[in-house]
């Protein structure tokens, strides 16, 4: 389930379902806390803040306006409060739009202690002339972003920034719909880069910000004083650095090419001088692992299916659970990109010694395929995540969705792989505190290669070992044979000097993300000191030739 756009993770609440509680009067404890308040509704004021320091709604909303006076043109739509523990960044927020009649409107972040500007979209009128008009220059551009950079920032941290688009945003989605030139300011401490730190911007070809992130953690740094020498990382990186082979969309064709994965030893901790991934975990030598040897039959052409053909399909799968389960007759439709197509159906279980009947969703798309699972889904979204006292182990949590796996994809365990990768004990220890999920990831295989943007996990309760969600939704788009399946022409040691070349190492800052509450994405609390090659987003094809993300994006 992908939950980002540009690097950030999308707000994640529950609507319609708190708001239909709260005109019920019924109170919800809910994982974020999270209390609505419509513009010129004052019965839904905010009565929860995530600290006693938290602004109120007025004082959040009048210090965006002196920041940001363009929104004394919009009228202001709709406010909400959300808890910090939820957030990429871990900071409380004031979430709010604003609408202008003819206008599109404005999406607003605020952050709920100090009133910040921590994210301004503008959505509407401006995208859709960037449609139609020539993309802006870049150094018109930059004037656009550091005249907007003066109203939402003080003067001390504007002397910490480096030159516009001196580094890159390393977490810039090239492939995003969103149009516009890409500036990006990079924070500077120590004379040392912080990547992961400064202020983005996506700027219109009508010479309007149409996004604005900040993106500034208040942890301490590490000490600089005892770094390795970087010959010695270099050395490190060039013996342990491992670019996986697997076939990625290069937006030209989908090929062979060799990349880092996530999982993938990359960087090099420049205190003690370990390999670690992109989640900052030291890293050892990662093998790939299949679940079985069965493979699915190859085909060119896969049939479409009816909403019915799909009920009786899902009426299938319910029956390898142990319980047993009818249909309650609901369904809910979902639609992506072309003629892709899901149907939702929802089964509940007979209930035995009076306990309480189970509530299972199974997904079938419109190729007929079993691609989403959740038990008692709702529930979970409305129980308030209670610390886990008493837990399975990782290994055990593995052990239960290679189970599901196998129960429910037995004739593509060939094909499915379990990534090699475990959490370290601190963050372990952060998943039981928060009432997490363990999630379990899996990828697939084409000819032997890992596929890019395959993984999916099976998230798993940690206090029972039960299987709690599985979204596989692109599961049908590699079970086709790709006209392009060709072999890669060069060696993991030729693909790192390539990526060397077109890159430089260096010593920056580093704040990872990592897996958080239903996949979302949140940063490790503590930044780290390491070395890491910078450059320009790109990747190794095949033929060796750098192909680069950001070049392309600039030639559009």
């Amino acid at each position: 389930m992908r939950l980002f756009v540009d690097g950030e993770e999308r707000l994640f609440v529950l609507r319609r379902t708190i708001s239909r509680g709260l005109s019920l009067g019924v109170t919800f404890s809910i994982l974020m806390t999270t209390v609505f308040a419509t513009a010129g509704a004052g019965s839904l004021a905010p009565v929860v803040h995530a600290a006693e320091k938290a602004l109120s709604e007025e004082e959040a909303i009048a210090l965006a306006k002196k920041q940001l006076t363009i929104l004394g043109e919009y009228k202001l739509a709709r406010v909400e409060f959300v808890d910090g523990i939820e957030m990429l960044w871990g900071k409380p927020i004031w979430s709010s739009s604003w609408n202008k009649e003819n206008s599109g409107s404005i999406e607003l972040r605020i952050d709920a202690l100090s009133g910040g500007i921590l994210k301004y979209e503008r959505r509407g009128e401006e995208r859709d002339l960037d449609a139609i008009q020539k993309k802006l220059p870049e150094d018109q551009a930059i004037q656009v972003a550091t005249e907007f950079l003066k109203q939402v920032t003080t003067e001390e941290e504007r002397s910490r920034l480096s030159k516009p688009n001196e580094y890159p945003d390393p977490y810039v989605n090239y492939n995003s719909t969103s149009k516009g030139t890409i500036i990006n300011f990079t924070r500077i401490e120590n004379e040392i880069p912080f990547l992961e730190n400064g202020f983005r911007f996506r700027v219109g070809s009508n010479g309007e910000v149409i996004r604005f992130e900040r993106h500034w953690t208040e942890e301490e740094l590490p000490d600089t004083s005892k770094v390795i020498d970087i010959k010695k990382a270099e050395k490190k990186w060039d013996k342990e650095a491992i670019l996986s082979s697997m076939y990625k969309d290069t937006a030209e064709i989908d090929q062979p090419v060799y990349d880092f994965k996530s999982e993938d030893p990359q960087i090099v901790n420049a205190i003690t001088g370990e390999m670690l991934d992109s989640y900052g975990q030291t890293v050892n030598e990662k093998k790939i692992r299949l679940l079985g040897k069965t493979v699915p039959p190859s085909t060119t052409e896969q049939k479409i299916i009816t909403q019915d053909e799909a009920l009786k399909i899902a009426e299938q799968q319910i029956k390898k659970l142990p319980s047993t389960y009818r249909w309650n007759g609901r369904s809910y439709e979902s639609r992506s990109v072309l003629d892709r197509k899901n149907w939702n159906f929802e089964f509940v279980s007979q209930p035995r010694d009076g306990s309480e009947s189970d509530t299972v969703k199974i997904g079938i798309n419109n190729r007929g395929y079993f691609v989403e699972f959740s038990m008692n889904e709702k529930s979970r979204f409305l129980e308030e995540k209670k610390k886990i006292e008493k837990s399975i182990t990782w290994a055990q949590a593995q052990e239960s969705a290679e189970k599901f796996l196998q129960t429910f994809y037995p004739d593509q365990l060939g094909i499915i792989y379990a990534v090699d990768y475990v959490p370290n004990e601190k963050r372990i220890k952060e998943i039981l505190e928060n009432g997490e999920p363990y999630h379990i990831q899996f990828g697939y295989m084409i000819k032997g290669i890992p596929e890019e943007d395959t993984i999916f996990h099976v998230d798993i309760n940690p206090a029972t070992g039960e299987v709690w969600q599985m979204y596989n939704n692109g599961l049908q788009e590699y079970l086709l044979p790709r006209p392009s399946q060709k072999n890669i022409g060069i060696d993991l040691n030729t693909a790192k000097k390539v990526m060397k070349e077109n890159k430089k190492l260096m010593l920056t800052y580093f704040q990872p993300k990592v897996d958080g509450i239903y996949g979302r994405k949140k940063m490790l609390e503590q930044p780290l000191l390491v070395y890491r090659y910078v450059g320009e987003k790109g990747l190794v094809k095949a033929d060796g030739k750098w192909h680069s993300y950001a070049e392309k994006h600039k030639q559009e």
